[in-house]
């Protein structure tokens, strides 16, 4: 039978480190733990805020193209935006002063996705004067909005577009990274320093909670070493730092050997 030690930690009482903010945690075990070959250690409970914004620096870029000019960039304001202030904003830009002179008014309403529903759950945007077309930018380098709000792909110059879909949930899961495990884990860009993943099931200010099973496939092993000092990041499936935005978290680790 496993010996379990059990180690809860608080962002609130991380030490200081070098990548600021609160998406990071470093905490100093006193007397530290001597870690034996196998020693398996999983996440067993975590909480967290959604406090990240629905737009960031990731994906707050529009990209229009008008009458076959080069493409206008437009910067979205970042923010934790819901389905209707996303709205306003787009419209906004789009209207803004770097739009062709020979462009008209350009509306970005909301339209059904055609199930019958009563939400309204895609954009269409429309010019009143002028075709434009929305290049639809899929690499990670173009910080673009068609992340979250995709059109179709290969659409030519037209007098309106209608979204495909919009997914207002920036980060689907929190990796969280570690300095524990043994690297087993392989994440979805290479990464070896995955503890666990946990899904973000809710929107902007709900609770992400998680509570572990214990089945064998929580583990990861450990390996031998001396452990004095936790460290713990929480990242999106890009790799990113996730910003918290102030949001602390807390985590409960065993280890068991």
């Amino acid at each position: 039978m496993l010996a379990i030690t059990k180690i809860y930690v608080d962002s609130r009482h991380s030490l200081p480190n070098s990548k600021g903010g609160t998406s990071s945690l470093q905490v100093e075990i006193p007397g530290g733990i001597e870690l034996k070959p196998r020693t398996k250690v999983w996440l067993s409970e975590f909480t967290c805020p959604a406090s990240w914004d629905t737009i960031d620096a990731s994906n707050n870029v529009l990209y229009v193209r008008e009458l076959g000019e080069p493409d206008r960039v437009l910067l979205i304001p970042t923010g934790p935006h819901d389905i209707e202030s996303l709205r306003s904003a787009m419209q906004e830009e789009l209207n803004g002063n770097t739009k062709n002179a020979s462009m008209g008014v350009y509306h970005v309403t909301r339209v059904s996705n055609g199930t019958g529903g009563a939400t309204s759950r895609l954009y269409k945007i429309a010019c009143t004067v002028g075709s434009f077309e929305l290049p639809n930018y899929s690499n990670a380098s173009a910080n673009s909005l068609s992340s979250i709000v995709a059109f179709p792909t290969g659409v030519s110059q037209l007098v309106s577009h209608t979204s495909t879909f919009i997914d207002l949930r920036r980060v689907h899961s929190v990796y969280i990274h570690s300095n524990i495990g043994g690297y087993q884990s392989i994440g979805p860009r290479g990464e070896r320093t995955i503890l666990a993943k946990v899904a973000a099931n809710t929107g902007y200010g709900g609770l992400v909670t998680y509570s572990s099973s214990a089945s064998e496939h929580d583990y990861v092993d450990a390996g031998a070493k001396s452990l004095n000092i936790i460290r713990l990041e929480l990242k999106d499936s890009s790799g990113r730092l996730i910003n918290m935005n102030g949001g602390h978290w807390s985590a409960t680790i065993l280890f068991g050997q």
